[in-house]
């Protein structure tokens, strides 16, 4: 975290909305070069925060309607900020990643305000946007600031915070997937990624029941996991330490049913697909006790052969996703292939050690869900709509969006 510092401006105390002109002026930008954005609803339920004149300040403002983290509101945003310096945003997830994407492309800087605790990107180099209806993670632009209110953060609606709570554990999932993929599969995994992650959440997870959702304290130590998260992505230079198996379930629901998806919370999604993934990985560690792993491995390297796999995305997803996916998958098949018999063998000379490092580094479905409990976070996909053949035909198909080996290869 004292890199991090040392990068970003990091604030977090009460009143703080009231002292961005102060802030601003502090850091030398004319407020005739800057572009306000914000989402139509969240800035209505907190300009009362704010000075009354706060928006009179500003030359270009942009208050978005329904955004969505795609092409057409990064263009919108793009637009806007032609003659801008800065873009400062007010928001969380959506508007934190058309931002921070929008001032990449611009090489603006860019000052986030949080809205809310609802996800773990506000310090990662990179963004979540949909090219084409298919969700990518591109290259962003970090902020020079990130604006935290105690009175915005308690203000904010308790599922928000539930759900970045839910974004911020999936680590364990993330950790036994990179841990999966570099002892199994033989990829280079940034290991400082996991650390800094891991010491912040095992402290959290052995004292949470001292919490509850919306107490000060509570909200700072989740912004200070929701921080080490998007570092993690940054010194890794990927999503990768906070983006596995079960954001590759959330991705193919959200891109199969954008409309039934809309209004559904990225933690909210993650909470149910961070289930689904930690179920597979205790399938995998009883493969592995019953010495059955090996087989599971030969007839993983046999599947990559069957080229059925594009018509069956195709006729899932549709054509303009599916070739999207397709050119993915090919990515990762294409490693596979060439580096078969050395995973294999590497897997034989070396199965009981690789089984014990699979084991230490798995984590229980039933403790996450006594957690989940404790905050009152929902995780059952059913309770957002979803029946048991979505869900299964989305855990089968995560393996084919994205050019990332996970325990989702093996659903």
């Amino acid at each position: 975290m004292m890199d991090l510092k040392k990068k970003i401006d990091i604030r977090i105390y009460k009143n703080l909305a009231s002292k961005i002109e102060k802030i601003i002026f502090e850091k030398g930008f004319d407020f005739d070069k800057i572009l306000f954005v914000s989402d139509e609803i969240i800035w209505e339920k907190n300009q009362q925060f704010f000075k009354k004149d706060f928006t009179k300040k500003f030359k270009n403002i942009l208050i978005l309607k329904n955004p969505q983290a795609n092409e057409f509101f990064v263009n919108k945003i793009v637009k806007n900020a032609q003659n801008c310096d800065l873009i400062l945003a007010f928001g969380s997830g959506t508007i934190n990643d058309l931002c921070k994407y929008s001032a990449k492309k611009l090489n603006n800087d860019y000052i986030i305000l949080v809205s809310a605790l609802s996800m773990n990107g506000y310090v990662s180099k990179n963004a979540s946007i949909a090219i084409n209806n298919h969700k990518k993670t591109l290259e962003a632009k970090l902020p020079i600031a990130v604006l935290c209110d105690l009175l915005i953060l308690k203000n904010a609606p308790s599922n928000l915070n539930k759900a970045g709570l839910a974004d911020v554990l999936c680590f364990y999932s993330c950790n036994f997937d990179l841990i999966l993929n570099h002892h199994v599969f033989l990829q280079e995994i940034n290991f400082q990624a996991l650390k800094i992650q891991q010491k912040i959440i095992k402290n959290f997870v052995k004292n949470y029941k001292n919490f509850t959702i919306n107490d000060d304290k509570f909200l700072r130590i989740l912004l200070k996991m929701i921080l080490t998260s998007g570092w993690a992505m940054t010194i890794a230079n990927s999503s990768a330490p906070a983006s596995q198996s079960e954001h590759l379930i959330a991705h193919v629901l959200t891109m199969k049913y954008p409309e039934r998806t809309f209004d559904i919370l990225h933690g909210r999604m993650i909470a149910s697909s961070t289930i689904c993934s930690l179920i597979n990985q205790e399938k995998i560690i009883e493969y592995c006790d019953d010495k059955l792993f090996l087989k599971l491995l030969e007839n993983f390297f046999d599947d990559l052969c069957n080229d059925v796999f594009s018509q069956e995305i195709i006729e899932y997803f549709g054509n303009d996703v599916a070739l999207e996916c397709i050119k993915e998958y090919n990515l990762k098949r294409e490693y596979l292939h060439k580096n078969a018999n050395k995973i294999i063998n590497n897997f034989k000379n070396n199965k009981l050690k690789i089984t014990k490092i699979l084991n230490k580094n798995s984590f229980k479905k039933d403790s996450l869900i006594e957690i989940f409990e404790h905050f009152k976070i929902d995780f059952e996909f059913e309770k957002i709509g979803f029946e048991d053949n979505e869900i299964n035909n989305a855990q089968l198909l995560a393996k084919y969006i994205r050019n990332r080996i996970t325990s989702s290869d093996f659903s």
